[in-house]
């Protein structure tokens, strides 16, 4: 199985082990295999697989949508508690606790997934354990080897130099990346045997009693970034000894069932992945190392607020996209093959250009009153942003659409290397800017690296898998969100959420007026809704 490129960068106020990058690379690189049609399937076994996915989707949607949820609640409180240097600093951690884990990982997680066999294990208890102790002891390896090789380029190159203001919270970091680490197998070993409630829902708990214990201890150790790590430290050790617990007791972990061929073979499948998730973490990540450096804490605070609102926009539109649209095209591709395929994501790329022209127009005009009722008015500023670090959030969302040749075809290498390029170019591009103008630099080369990335997989996946992109309609909608962002941006109002919510009314009302008068979708949606409301209607 395949996956997709993954989305977004999770928003740096809670970035948990589960969101980190799970990757399979069966058959990276490798031309595509032909279509076959697969033999009859008995209708009862087809209908129960359906139900199952059907079933297992839904858990995913409603811990989905709690996480984010509860990611709306947290971002406001850390804003409001912590000052603007110590939230750069808290995001700060977070980036550097992302790359440590990816380096102590070293992909292993991946072998979780790829080398489960259920009927095997069902048949034989000491494979069942071989797979288990393997994949928990080795990711154990991996992890300390990892911390203990940080420890140490920590005594010899000067503090300043590495850490600089994340010095005095060096252990709590090195401690949560071997609990993440940890985590990315144990959360692994839920989905692989299709646990989906317990992994959703201990998500869930995980990350709301999280929040809720940074909240008690604000008061206790006071308004600093290092409240946010003790709490998460304590939290996380106690879910990740509780799982190991669940599978010490089921028989599962032995250490002299520890297989150093498998062990081998694991690490082999998962290390080539590791570029690939430094370069997808560098692209999300360099900037605030980058922004600290060249503009100071204070700034980095605001840059951290603009990034991490903007993501939260990015995440509602994406997450729900990308959960239901890569099942649907490759089932389209494997039945109906490559022109209704085509079709397909020719239709979803137009309608999600579409939504993101309108959500972008409305935070545009917005996104003062979105700073000042989500964050507060010490971030003043951060707002100019927001739209051009949305915009290129949602221009790098598109890469569902534009890399989906790739992936279909298995050619995730390339889509490493194009990951690759677009890191290089983010950094690149911050040390060029940051000194010149500052904060909207970095802004700007967030934007254009996602672009470069965008532009590499659409030429390359083009040849694969052609996709049209409507540029009248793209017009359209541009004009239209123009139009509409530039009437409510006339519209003052003292009262903040007010302000929000009648600026916010006025743009979506004139776009969807618009458009509706040029025809399209939204002339085609709404005489669709009336003439099913007209259906409904009780006869006379």
């Amino acid at each position: 199985m395949a996956s997709t490129l993954p989305s977004t960068v999770s928003g740096a106020t809670d970035w948990n082990s589960a969101d980190e990058l799970e990757i399979s690379t069966q058959g990276i690189d490798t031309p595509a295999e032909p279509v076959t049609i697969a033999p009859p399937v008995a209708a009862g076994a087809v209908t129960s697989e359906l139900k199952a996915l059907a079933r297992q989707s839904s858990h995913y949607t409603v811990g989905l949508i709690a996480n984010l949820c509860l990611g709306l609640i947290s971002f406001p409180i850390y804003t409001r508690v912590l000052s603007v240097s110590e939230y750069g600093i808290m995001d700060l951690g977070q980036r550097l606790l992302l790359m440590l884990v990816i380096a102590s990982k070293l992909g292993f997680q991946n072998a979780s997934l790829r080398f489960y066999n259920r009927e095997e294990f069902a048949a034989d208890e000491g494979a069942k354990k071989k797979f288990y102790s393997t994949i928990f002891f080795g990711m154990l390896t991996t992890s300390l080897t990892a911390a203990a090789l940080f420890q140490i380029a920590a005594l010899v190159i000067p503090k300043s130099a590495l850490l600089g203001p994340l010095t005095n919270l060096l252990y709590l970091i090195l401690g949560l990346t071997l609990l993440r680490a940890m985590g990315s197998v144990l959360w692994g070993f839920l989905r692989i045997e299709e646990r989906t409630k317990a992994y959703n829902g201990l998500q869930v708990i995980l990350r709301g009693v999280t929040l809720g214990v940074v909240c008690a201890l604000f008061p206790l150790i006071g308004h600093v970034a290092r409240v946010y790590f003790v709490a998460a430290l304590g939290v996380e050790a106690l879910m990740i000894s509780g799982l190991t617990g669940w599978l010490v007791r089921r028989g599962v972990l032995a250490f002299r069932s520890f297989d150093p061929k498998f062990f081998r073979i694991a690490l082999a499948f998962g290390a080539p992945l590791v570029a690939y998730e430094f370069a997808f973490a560098a692209l999300g990540s360099a900037d605030r190392f980058l922004v600290r450096h060249y503009v100071g804490a204070d700034q980095l605070g605001l840059y951290s607020v603009a990034y991490g609102l903007s993501n939260n926009v990015n995440e509602f539109l994406v997450a729900p996209l990308t959960l239901a649209l890569v099942p649907i095209y490759m089932r389209i591709w494997n039945s109906d093959g490559i022109e209704k395929t085509t079709a397909f994501l020719n239709v979803a790329c137009d309608i999600f250009i579409l939504v993101a022209a309108g959500v972008l127009a409305a935070v545009a005009a917005a996104g003062h009153s979105v700073l000042v009722l989500l964050a507060s008015s010490k971030y003043a500023g951060a707002d100019h942003l927001i739209p051009v670090i949305l915009c290129g959030l949602l221009i790098w969302t598109a890469n569902v659409f534009v890399g989906a040749g790739l992936l279909i075809h298995k050619q995730t290498l390339k889509m490493s290397g194009f990951l690759v390029v677009a890191a290089i170019v983010n950094v690149a591009l911050n040390c060029l800017l940051l000194p010149k103008v500052g904060l909207m630099g970095g802004a700007v080369a967030c934007l254009l690296s996602y672009l470069t990335c965008i532009v590499l997989l659409a030429r390359a996946s083009q040849k694969v898998l052609p996709l049209h992109i409507n540029l009248r309609r793209c017009a359209q909608y541009a004009i239209a969100a123009l139009a509409g962002f530039a009437l409510a941006v006339q519209i003052r109002i003292d009262a903040t959420a007010l302000n929000f919510l009648v600026r916010g009314a006025v743009v979506v009302a004139v776009y969807l007026s618009i458009l509706y008068a040029v025809g399209g979708y939204v002339r085609n949606g709404a005489d669709w809704a009336m003439e099913w409301a007209r259906s409904r209607r009780p006869c006379a």
